[in-house]
């Protein structure tokens, strides 16, 4: 990273560009054992795995952290919006991680996190946030958001709906 801002201030462009780095998945080809030995500690396998960091940088910027849950769905919309793109936010399951609308990162097993707590679908067990007070109702609320999700989004690669969407 040194090397790249050295080279990107030499350029005359330091001002001008903004890095975004994130992991796109967990260390694959690791056994559980070695992924713990990284860690020091035994990693949680439904949430904790797939935890990472997401890194934004641009030159005088004041640091800003975020700690509500995101995903890597939401850096698509949060770069659109920092930048200044014009984009349809329907046809994203992200979200701006800078705006205020209700945080939820999505798992394959539609296993989830909000500001609330965590649901695991595997064990369809949900662990509140700092003794939050969740009902059934809000977890079906969520779990039924998620579903829709993943019927549309099968639905767009189905249909190559992008194809249509986006012709001009």
């Amino acid at each position: 990273m040194e090397y790249l801002l050295k080279q990107l201030e030499e350029a005359g462009i330091a001002d001008k560009t903004l890095i975004a780095i994130s992991a796109d998945h967990y260390p694959y080809g690791l056994e559980d054992h070695e992924i713990d030995d990284l860690a020091g500690h035994v990693v949680e396998k439904n949430f904790e795995l797939y935890k990472s960091t997401f890194i934004l940088y641009t030159k005088d910027m004041d640091p800003i952290t975020i700690d509500k849950p995101c995903s890597s769905l939401d850096i698509i919309p949060t770069l659109s919006n920092l930048l200044g793109l014009k984009y349809d936010s329907r046809l994203l399951m992200g979200r701006d991680i800078f705006s205020d609308s209700d945080p939820l990162v999505i798992f394959l097993n539609r296993s989830f996190i909000t500001e609330k707590g965590r649901y695991n679908a595997v064990e369809q067990e949900f662990f509140p946030e700092d003794d939050i007070q969740v009902d059934e109702s809000y977890i079906n609320n969520v779990l039924d958001i998620i579903n829709k999700k993943f019927y549309y989004s099968a639905k767009i690669l189905d249909t190559d709906y992008y194809k249509h969407v986006l012709e001009e």
